[in-house]
């Protein structure tokens, strides 16, 4: 239940991640206090189509009815956001975000926690 919840909550914030980054990259960059030219907007919305697929994948892995599917992108996941709270930590700890870069670093943070449980207790099963 912890992991579906977890699935949901990740939908929810890869879909609005997808939306913001492509089609807002200075504004959302500037929320973060980051600006920069052609080429860091181009990274953004890149980013952006990332959770677009994450979103994607989500969204098929509730409608499988295959178990392992779903531990498969649970594992993937976890995986996933121990290195991007790594990468997000050291970029926040460099000073290259403002003090709304914490929050993408615990929501990273978040994440790695809650799939770890997931993969480390082998959930989803059913």
């Amino acid at each position: 239940m912890l992991i579906k919840r977890l699935l949901q909550f990740n939908f929810l914030v890869s879909v609005i991640i997808a939306g913001t980054f492509i089609l807002a990259p200075e504004i959302t960059l500037a929320l973060y206090g980051m600006s920069g030219g052609e080429s860091l907007y181009a990274i953004t919305q890149y980013f952006g189509t990332t959770h677009l697929s994450f979103a994607i994948l989500i969204w098929l892995a509730f409608r499988s009815k295959e178990p392992q599917f779903l531990r498969f992108l649970v594992v993937s996941f976890f995986v996933g956001d121990v290195a991007g709270t790594v990468v997000l930590l050291i970029a926040q700890l460099g000073g290259v975000m403002n003090q709304t870069g914490w929050g993408l670093v615990g929501l990273s943070f978040l994440f790695a926690v809650g799939y770890g449980y997931g993969t480390l207790k082998r959930l989803p099963e059913d």
